[in-house]
């Protein structure tokens, strides 16, 4: 992976913070296709519900500050 000249780190370590893992970085002492899959799964689920959580607490905030403030129709 290519490192960035000015941050010294890769873009796929700055933007998710972690280097990549590929299913051939499992050897058979470390795991099986279908147990990365089931971790990968399991991930993206999670992930989901920290995104949908971030986006309820932004509109919330949103809503709170435009509460009073009358919109214009065209």
């Amino acid at each position: 992976m290519k490192e960035l000249r000015i941050s010294k780190q890769s873009s796929y370590m700055l933007v998710y913070g972690r280097k990549p893992t590929l299913v051939m970085d499992y050897g058979k002492h470390e795991g099986s296709i279908i147990e990365r899959l089931l971790e990968i799964t399991e991930k993206v689920s999670q992930l989901r519900e920290v995104a949908k959580r971030a986006i309820w607490k932004s509109q919330a905030k949103l809503d709170r500050k435009f509460k009073g403030i009358k919109t214009q129709v065209f």
